[in-house]
C-alpha cells in the first residue's frame, strides 16, 4: 500500500472512530454503564492513534529494500570549509556550506507492526539532517559547527512519541550514515535499507579520499 493511500485510509478510519465517540455523548444515558463509557473513550484514543499516524507518514517516504535515498558532492572553498550538494531522490537539490574534514547525513525510520502492517504500510525514512565533524577531537570541541535541518517538524512527532513511551504497533529507528571524508570533487551515494544507512564513494575522488581515510 502506498503512503497516499494509507494516509487516506488511516485518515478516514480516525476520523469515523472520533466522530462515532463524539455522538455517544448525545444520549447521556448510554454512559451510565461504564463499560460503554469507556469503550466511548477508547473508540476516541484509537480514531486520534489514526489520524496521528495518518499525519506523520505524510512526511515520510516508504523504504522498498536497499534503494539510493540522496547523492552528496562536495567541492572545497576554504581551509575546513566546504561547499556541499546534496540531491535526495526525487526532490530538489540542497547545497550548503560545512566546515570540517568529514560529513554525515542522519535519517529517522519508522517501522510498523500489528494491524498496520497487515494493511501493507511500508516502512518509511525521513532525512533528518547533514552535518560536518572534524577529525581533531580538540576542533570538534572548539571549532565552529555546521548543522543543517533538511526536513521540517511534525506535530504531534509519532517517532519522538514512540521513543519517549514505545508506542503499540510503531517503532522509530534512528540511523545515521558513517562519517565521511571531504575531498574536492568527490561525490557519493546515499543508500537505506530498513536496517540503516550507508555511504558509498562513486567517483575516483571519493574513492581516494575513503582509502587515504582508512590508512
Amino acid at each position: 500500500m502506498s503512503f497516499v493511500v494509507a494516509t487516506i485510509v488511516l485518515a478516514s478510519f480516525g476520523a469515523a472512530l472520533v466522530i462515532g465517540g463524539l455522538l455517544f455523548f448525545l444520549r447521556p444515558h448510554w454512559l451510565l454503564d461504564w463499560l460503554k463509557g469507556m469503550a466511548v473513550f477508547g473508540l476516541i484514543f484509537l480514531g486520534l492513534y489514526s489520524l496521528v499516524i495518518a499525519i506523520n507518514i505524510g512526511g515520510y517516504r516508504s523504504i522498498h529494500g536497499l534503494q539510493t535515498v540522496a547523492s552528496i558532492a562536495t567541492q572545497r572553498q576554504g581551509d575546513e570549509i566546504w561547499r556541499v550538494t546534496l540531491q535526495p531522490s526525487g526532490e530538489s537539490p540542497v547545497t550548503e556550506t560545512l566546515r570540517g574534514d568529514q560529513w554525515q547525513i542522519d535519517a529517522q525510520i519508522i517501522r510498523f507492526s500489528g494491524p498496520l502492517r497487515w494493511l501493507g504500510i511500508a516502512p518509511g525514512y525521513r532525512l533528518e539532517r547533514l552535518a560536518g565533524r572534524y577529525t581533531s577531537l580538540e576542533q570538534e570541541r572548539s571549532s565552529p559547527r555546521s548543522v543543517v535541518g533538511l526536513s521540517e517538524r511534525i506535530w504531534p512527532d509519532l517517532w519522538a512519541l514512540d521513543r519517549q513511551f514505545n508506542l503499540p504497533f510503531v517503532e522509530g529507528v534512528y540511523s545515521n550514515a558513517t562519517f565521511m571524508p571531504m575531498r574536492d570533487g568527490a561525490m557519493f551515494d546515499v543508500r537505506l535499507s530498513v536496517s540503516g544507512l550507508v555511504a558509498v564513494p562513486v567517483n575516483e575522488e571519493a574513492r581516494k579520499a575513503v582509502q587515504l581515510w582508512d590508512q
